[in-house]
């Protein structure tokens, strides 16, 4: 079972972005650039016991689809809580914090892309 975060409305910012003639490849390296920043900030903030969940913290992409989160069963009890753990999140504030790198990330990447294009 896989804990992840899902940030609805990227999918079709993503989709109306490709959908421009080679705007993919700049769209997909903004993407990764944005998660893996998450990815390095929700490890340094995660807490540590085994350090297990830290290493776990990774993000992939599916069938373009791009994912964020961690394969270790008690993740989401941490990020969460439970009826006898407080919430600890990590991936939440780490998604949040960078959503302004994202923004940069597309924008720039794709003017650059068009004023290649002429």
């Amino acid at each position: 079972m896989a804990f992840e975060i899902k940030v609805e409305g990227t999918e079709k910012l993503a989709k109306a972005l490709s959908s421009m003639a080679n705007i993919q490849e700049p769209t997909a390296e903004a993407i990764e650039l944005y998660l893996q920043k998450v990815v390095d900030d929700a490890k340094a903030i995660v807490p540590i016991r085994t350090g297990t969940l830290q290493r776990s913290i990774r993000f992939w992409a599916e069938e373009g689809e791009y994912h964020v989160g961690s394969d270790v069963h008690y993740a989401p009890y941490v990020e969460y809580g439970s009826s006898r753990m407080a919430p600890r999140p990590f991936l939440t504030p780490a998604l949040q914090w960078n959503l302004h790198l994202l923004k940069d990330a597309l924008l720039g990447k794709v003017e650059a892309r068009l004023r290649r294009r002429g």
